[in-house]
């Protein structure tokens, strides 16, 4: 019980030179290497992880957004947008089978881009999809997959683009990435900008390139385009505080010809949703240094029709993966 003493010093900060002292709690728990949850912090990208299961995919797929959602029913579904000009599209995925039940193609004017799943303020189920070079985006129906609203938004000039979006539904806000280093957060019902924050890495460089997106457990696990890595970034001060090499998931020299790089993360109920552009594959995927992830999952509010949703996957047994080399593509 690394934490039992340290909270008795919370509080006792002292001013010195009129500046507010650093609170002993966390002087302490970081010389520990403790987060103020309780979990041990990570200081190096790491590259363990357990495969729970591998699961289908449809190959021509070249993924841009992946989520977990509901129905109108409140069927859980799998929701996907793809890229590429004139073959960009809006799926909903069987979690079972991992079949493509619906898929709509979008106007080939846009190149898809990033999705997610959300509830309005209305209380109705809604996707979101940003599109990647003309500032563009719209809202679809959970069922039906038919677009309701069209919108506009900046991100970093010059170019304005749309890489990667995620929902956090505890502070109703989406938060955007546009292949720089800013992550951006709208608010969700006006879609206005509320703030961004610059990315840095465990080394304290800034990391660009920021793909898609999943918030995850109080934080946003960004794809970085060109990597097999995943971080994951405190939405407040931008710092990424756990790292992972994705990169022994599927070797790029076991990669099928075509496949693309790692792109497309989802938090299920026990398990992470990892898949990438134009793979054949998807998998279900543990994080065992994780301990509180999925909690957050398994304690969200109940919504009308979700009650009976039962947890995605019993089995959490699967390997430990190691590292390798990077993948290096081309489309964001």
């Amino acid at each position: 019980w690394p934490t039992l003493f340290a909270s008795s010093l919370k509080g006792e900060a002292a001013l010195d030179n009129g500046d507010e002292a650093k609170d002993p709690l966390a002087i302490v728990l970081a010389e520990e290497g403790i987060s103020e949850r309780g979990e041990q912090l990570q200081n190096a990208t790491t590259d363990t992880f357990s495969i729970i299961e591998q699961v289908d995919h449809d190959a021509s797929s070249f993924t841009q957004g992946l989520s977990y959602g509901h129905d109108n029913d409140g069927k859980l579904c799998i929701y996907e947008t793809t890229g590429l000009w004139g073959q960009s599209k809006v799926r909903r995925i069987d979690p079972d089978t991992f079949a493509v039940v619906a898929s709509v193609d979008i106007d080939s004017a846009h190149f898809g881009e990033g999705s997610t799943f959300y509830t309005d303020t209305d209380g109705k189920r809604r996707l979101i999809e940003i599109t990647w070079k003309k500032q563009t985006g719209f809202i679809y129906d959970v069922d039906t997959l038919e677009q309701l609203r069209e919108f506009s938004y900046t991100t970093t000039a010059p170019g304005h683009e749309g890489w990667g979006i995620t929902y956090d539904a505890s502070a109703q806000e989406f938060i955007v990435s546009d292949g720089s280093a800013n992550l951006y957060f709208w608010d969700r019902d006006t879609l206005a900008e509320k703030r961004s924050v610059r990315v840095t890495r465990l080394d304290g460089m800034e990391q660009d390139q920021l793909n898609e997106l999943e918030y995850m457990d109080g934080l946003v696990c960004c794809n970085i385009w060109y990597s097999d890595d995943i971080i994951c970034v405190d939405p407040e001060s931008g710092n990424s505080v756990r790292e992972y090499d994705m990169s022994s998931l599927w070797p790029t020299d076991q990669r099928s010809a075509g496949a693309d790089v790692l792109n497309g993360i989802a938090l299920g109920t026990d398990h992470v949703l990892i898949t990438g552009k134009l793979w054949d594959r998807m998998y279900k995927v543990d994080f065992p240094n994780w301990p509180t992830l999925f909690a957050s999952r398994l304690n969200d509010e109940v919504t009308p029709g979700n009650e009976d949703t039962q947890p995605l996957n019993e089995d959490r047994g699967g390997y430990i993966g190691k590292g390798d080399d990077m993948a290096v593509m081309s489309y964001n």
